[in-house]
């Protein structure tokens, strides 16, 4: 807390006291102060400029963690950062409530990208009560918002403009992850990197960016997708994913780990860079938190364990065990149905250690590597592969 505000705070305490034992005529003066504060900051508890009009609906999923009071807080402050305000006046909160609110809206809300996530906010007293002044932080000009929006909505239902309105849930998740893959380069030089302008209209972008654009794009079509904050238990880098509601059942999805133009993971080093990554689309707890990924705050979201929901699960690429017909029957149907690449994943990492081995000997699917090139009048064929231990998937291109 600034010093400005604690101060404020301070002297609010004062006055409050002050004024319980104070005479009429003392208290008619303060309340007339009251009034010339509230005029000055140009609002009135009555009118409804002073409240947010939102429903609960509008409260995403950190929001809906917050406390009934500080809820109202939150709509408020977002019935005005959505209005573009340069400045603007919530009641009925403290100094302390402000920023777990405004950190919990700007986590919900991936369409208001002209918010740095910080903000400055200073605390009076009047006869309306208490008033909280708050100054959104900006990433640009506002004068500028209402072009970029435009810009930024026609991007979006470009992107995801071949999907059908009434595509699925998991299908729109699905569509929004390859097609930010597919248009976005890992760079953390790009302008606008923690907001979802550098993926729309920039198509470069680090994890904040990527995950505020599927977050975006996932809230158009109506799928719940909320952020989350993290680190990467290896390095101590910050990172962030999403959480992400199909049904009944939640899955995490990291966008940014499943484009290959991200160097982060050097066992996908033999990835195309044409090609996606399907490792980490719907995952569970278990698995990502497996997988290099510690939570900010691990307690605040649900359980996710319906592995059915995981790409290779819902693609029939999930195999118990390795059995050697059953891989080889498997690499030959994916190489009719999109010749170049072969996937598979493993339930135990015995049958995962059993298919690296055979990939190590040369002796996976051999002979239907073979059969590919003998089929394209060669006679020997060219392949790479990429395997990950901790999710047990091993991924062949040629």
């Amino acid at each position: 807390m600034g010093c400005a505000t604690v101060l404020a705070l301070i002297s609010a305490v004062v006055v409050a006291f002050a004024l319980h034992y104070a005479p009429p005529l003392l208290r008619n003066v303060a309340s007339a102060y009251g009034r010339r504060v509230s005029e000055r900051l140009g609002i009135n508890k009555e009118s409804e400029g002073a409240r947010a009009t939102a429903d609960t609906s509008s409260l995403g999923y950190a929001g809906k963690q917050l406390s009934e009071e500080l809820q109202a807080v939150y709509l408020q402050i977002l019935k005005e950062a959505a209005a573009c305000s340069q400045s603007f006046a919530v009641f009925d909160a403290s100094p302390e409530d402000i920023d777990p609110t405004y950190k919990a809206l700007v986590r919900d809300h991936p369409e208001l990208f002209w918010l740095d996530g910080s903000c400055k906010y200073t605390y009076t007293y009047s006869k309306l009560g208490n008033v909280i002044s708050i100054e959104p932080g900006l990433n640009m000009s506002l004068d500028d918002v209402p072009d970029t929006k435009a810009r930024v909505e026609a991007a979006a239902d470009e992107l995801m403009r071949d999907v059908p309105a009434d595509a699925s849930p998991y299908e729109v998740a699905k569509a929004a992850y390859e097609r930010i893959i597919a248009t976005t380069d890992y760079d953390v030089s790009a302008s606008h990197n923690q907001n979802i302008q550098s993926v729309l209209l920039g198509h470069a972008s680090v994890c904040a960016g990527y995950a505020r654009a599927y977050q975006y794009l996932l809230q158009r079509r109506g799928v719940p997708c909320a952020y989350v904050e993290g680190k990467i238990v290896s390095s101590g880098e910050d990172h962030a994913w999403n959480l992400v509601q199909i049904g009944d059942s939640y899955a995490f999805v990291d966008v940014t780990w499943g484009d290959p133009t991200y160097a982060g993971d050097a066992a996908n080093a033999n990835v195309p860079l044409d090609t996606i990554i399907y490792d980490y689309f719907c995952l569970t707890t278990e698995e990502i938190t497996r997988d290099d990924h510690a939570f900010a705050d691990p307690d605040a979201w649900p359980a996710c364990n319906d592995p059915d929901l995981d790409y290779y699960h819902a693609a029939k690429l999930f195999y118990e065990t390795y059995d050697e017909g059953e891989v080889n029957s498997s690499f030959l149907f994916q190489a009719q149905q999109h010749p170049g690449y072969a996937y598979f994943k493993f339930a135990t990492d015995e049958a995962y250690q059993e298919a690296s081995s055979a990939l190590s000997e040369g002796a996976f699917a051999r002979d239907q590597l073979l059969q590919i090139a003998t089929d394209a009048g060669q006679d020997s064929i060219v392949y790479k592969y990429a395997t990950s231990d901790a999710l047990r998937i091993v991924k062949v291109y040629w």
